[in-house]
């Protein structure tokens, strides 16, 4: 067998794994049913887009869509930063092909490109090809061009392995070298405050796959492949990995930590634990980065929208505060994969107990970066009148979106909320108020008093809410194994 076919045989391979894998966590049926939901909510979209293009032009739907997409990419592309754990920590004890140069005459680049291929066609038809098939899907009642669908195929697929194979490639420069991958974040800072602040030019030109969208000119479906391509080759190729188990010696620390925790009672061995992991998986800056990093994107964002597009809308301190609170849910998915907790079962520990301690590092966490976060928009915003109500909201929003995933998923939150019966639970729960508040947000300026007392009224319930909820989480869990 040549090494063409070998490596599409391991991807093939892969791939049976990867399916099998996410059928065995949450049904086959589940599994499936996901692209399905997003197939559905793309046609539902899609039917409802001339009505949304009264108000909002075409080219800038094209420029939040491909936003979206390029960040989604980024978010699932980070394999090298993790590349020394991956092996261990992905599901466990279980073996996987991952590690099959442990015992097989292959060599750790070949399985891993054939892994990062695999997880780039997983993610495009788990995600990206139901988004373009529900909008295909409406042709007939809302007379899209089958040519523009197509080419909408085309032009967000590239956003899409352009932001994937871009973040393989920091990541892998970030493991490595630490400071080449420190001037790198530095120079594209640099190149957003120059955008900013000269008003020069259009960052988003600097996204081939964008530009694609706005001239249609083939020259930028070339420098897309190139930069993918590039990206790909040099992150392969330079990526760190050590597989196997690795053992490493640290200081005793444990006695020393719990007692730093002694103010949460009952937890504070639990939550030396969880602290101690966090710090020595080197977790911890991935963890506030998934935090901060999709609210800072979306404060550039609607700045380019507001100032450079001159879109209508402004987005206050109150809707951020909303919006922290949803993206908490990834977060507290990090915080559970720290470590695999099968091992527990042997101790007299339930899983009620170790998801109250996510949740109260969870809690240190999130509302030490919420607070620097609004406290630094509120001063860019010049909208520190609202800081008080925005941190509320924040703080509401956040402690019940999290209780309520912590609530329906436990521990297995990364694996459970692909199971469309659990999302739909969480939507039903979630969704609703912060529609509610991000309404209000945008009336706030206009009616401050009633939608100051409405928005109180609504952090009050969200309050109540998360108590009981996480009342409840012992009759959910404490019967429940750390085992899948």
């Amino acid at each position: 067998m040549n090494r063409l076919s070998r490596s599409l045989k391991i991807v093939r391979l892969m791939l049976i794994e990867e399916r099998r894998l996410n059928a065995a966590m949450i049904g086959q049926a589940q599994f499936l049913l996901f692209p399905v939901m997003i197939l559905f909510m793309s046609f539902v979209i899609g039917v409802a887009s001339k009505q949304m293009l009264k108000s909002i032009p075409m080219a800038q739907v094209y420029l939040i869509l491909h936003s979206i997409i390029l960040v989604y990419g980024l978010a699932v592309g980070g394999f090298a930063l993790f590349g020394e754990r991956m092996a261990q920590r992905r599901i466990g004890e279980v073996s996987m092909l991952l590690e099959t140069p442990k015992i097989h005459p292959v060599t750790f680049k070949t399985v891993f490109l054939a892994f990062y291929v695999k997880d780039t066609i997983y993610y495009m038809l788990y995600s990206i090809v139901p988004l373009i098939g529900g909008l295909a899907l409406t042709i007939p009642f809302t007379g899209f061009r089958i040519s523009s669908v197509l080419f909408l195929l085309l032009t967000i697929t590239l956003s899409f392995l352009i932001g994937i194979s871009f973040s393989f490639f920091l990541s892998s420069i970030y493991v490595r070298w630490k400071a080449l991958f420190a001037a790198m974040v530095t120079a594209i800072l640099a190149l957003l405050a120059g955008s900013y602040f000269t008003h020069q030019y259009d960052f988003a030109q600097l996204v081939p796959s964008i530009m694609l969208q706005r001239t249609g000119d083939p020259i930028y479906i070339l420098i897309s492949v190139v930069l993918v391509l590039g990206f790909s080759y040099v992150a392969v190729n330079t990526i760190k990995i050590t597989y196997g188990k690795v053992s490493e010696r640290y200081p005793d620390e444990m006695i020393s930590t719990a007692r730093r925790f002694s103010f949460t009672k009952g937890y504070s061995t639990l939550m030396a634990k969880d602290w101690i992991d966090l710090i020595r998986s080197k977790t911890l800056m991935p963890v506030v980065s998934a935090y901060i990093g999709p609210l800072a994107f979306l404060a550039l964002l609607f700045w380019f929208l507001g100032t450079v597009l001159t879109f209508p809308l402004h987005f206050n301190l109150i809707f951020f505060g909303a919006m922290i609170g949803f993206f908490g849910v990834s977060v507290y998915g990090w915080l559970n994969m720290l470590d695999t907790p099968s091992f527990l079962d042997v101790l007299p520990i339930s899983v009620a107990s170790m998801i109250r301690t996510k949740l109260r590092l969870f809690t240190m966490l999130a509302g030490v970066t919420s607070t620097v976060f609004l406290i630094g928009l509120s001063v860019l915003q010049s909208e520190l009148d609202m800081l008080g109500i925005g941190l509320i909201v924040a703080y509401s929003t956040t402690f019940y979106t999290v209780t309520s995933t912590a609530y329906l998923t436990g521990l297995r939150t990364n694996s459970y909320l692909f199971d469309p019966r659990v999302l739909a639970k969480f939507a039903g729960v979630v969704i609703p108020p912060l529609i509610a508040l991000t309404i209000l947000s945008f009336r706030f300026t206009s009616d401050r008093l009633v939608s100051t007392v409405v928005i109180l009224a609504i952090s009050a319930a969200l309050v109540a809410a998360t108590v009981l909820l996480y009342r409840g989480i012992d009759r959910r869990w404490s019967r429940e194994t750390f085992a899948f």
